[in-house]
């Protein structure tokens, strides 16, 4: 069951197909987070109690160091894919598959350093020369004379 989705009315109204109410399922699953007395019949302590087990859970869930603009936000992870992509959902896998579509750096806000010299590099060995030629051109290393390569 989602918790980290659900709002507190959701909480403590609905059951489940057999009859068991989701506050219980819920109080259960935050007892073995957060051990210690609770109060179900209190509605700002429940309100407390579920803002706590949100903010635990969006603070363990997503350890990828790159970040999306906010206009790409729910992208498409390739064509037809059911698979929507968005800061909260993203992964080095997904954010490589990104990467490796045509111009895939614009989706990008934060590319980690380390990883975006050596990926373009290591996934486009046929493309080496020119990916060197651009970086070297926007250092400043190779003036730019306006003629197309």
């Amino acid at each position: 069951m989602d918790f980290k989705s659900m709002d507190i009315r959701t909480l403590t109204r609905s059951v489940t197909g057999e009859g068991v109410r989701y506050l219980e399922i819920f109080l259960r699953e935050y007892t073995a987070l957060f051990p210690g007395p609770v109060n179900p019949s209190c509605n700002k302590c429940l309100n407390e109690y579920l803002t706590k087990y949100k903010k635990h859970y969006s603070t363990m869930a997503n350890t990828c160091k790159y970040r999306l603009h906010a206009k790409y936000e729910n992208i498409p992870l390739g064509f037809g894919s059911s698979i929507l992509v968005n800061n909260a959902n993203i992964t080095n896998e997904y954010a490589q598959k990104l990467l490796n579509k045509p111009n895939g750096q614009r989706f990008f806000a934060v590319i980690p350093e380390e990883e975006s010299a050596t990926q373009e590099i290591t996934d486009h060995p046929e493309k080496k020369g020119k990916i060197r030629k651009y970086k070297d051109k926007v250092a400043g290393n190779i003036p730019d004379t306006g003629a197309k390569e």
